[in-house]
């Protein structure tokens, strides 16, 4: 048995079942979400945490594990919202900066806040800074308790790697950003994907929990 890195855990999926109201044929769906190990409930309730959570959508459907994590994983004095990146058009993935306006936009709708990131671009501010002024100074300020961000279908950013290592880039530095600044302390990133991502550079320091594929015949 291979060894795993002390930042990754192992959990071994339920067996999926045929749904036969599926519309998709031969498509398998859980009876229930994989149970969650200690590892992740410990892991986000650490100020700044950035959780990665792999799963095998042969087994797993990726918005039921999301809804899971909202709905039973987080606790219950947080608040928590999600983003799925199928959600965005195709042109929000041609340009940085038009992902980090797509993603505040869609914070601040799920937290029913007033958008207000257009008065952060004034001085011609590069996207990053734009983003990251408007969750230290606006968003973060108007949430009074622990913020989780439960993001998936992030693949639709790894096909543009440019993209995608400058928006995970900027995740890590908000994630390190708690170890000085209180006002990153209330905020988590749980990410739940598919692909494997943990060979990216920005996510390196994140705490990754993987499902493990069904052997056949369980």
């Amino acid at each position: 048995m291979k060894k795993k890195k002390k930042s990754q855990i192992a959990v071994s999926a339920e067996t999926s079942k045929p749904n036969p109201t599926s519309d998709l044929p031969g498509e398998l769906i859980p009876s229930q979400p994989p149970h969650f190990p200690s590892k992740f409930n410990q892991s986000i309730k650490q100020p700044g945490a950035l959780i990665c959570v792999k799963i095998f959508r042969a087994t797993d459907r990726i918005d039921l594990i999301a809804k899971k994590i909202i709905n039973e994983e987080t606790p219950k004095d947080y608040q928590a919202v999600s983003v799925n990146f199928q959600w965005a058009n195709k042109d929000v993935f041609t340009r940085s900066e038009k992902l980090l306006q797509w993603f505040c936009s869609k914070i601040s709708w799920e937290l029913k806040l007033e958008n207000t990131l257009a008065e952060f671009g004034q001085g011609g501010k590069p996207g990053n800074t734009k983003c990251t002024n408007y969750f230290e100074t606006y968003l973060l300020p108007k949430i009074q308790t622990t913020l989780v961000l439960v993001l998936y279908n992030v693949e639709l950013i790894l096909e543009h790697q440019a993209i995608a290592d400058n928006f995970f880039g900027l995740l890590r530095s908000w994630h390190e950003s708690c170890a000085n600044k209180d006002s990153w302390k209330k905020l988590r990133f749980v990410i739940v994907h598919s692909q494997d991502i943990i060979t990216n550079p920005p996510l390196n320091v994140a705490v990754f929990i993987e499902f493990a594929e069904p052997e056949a015949g369980e």
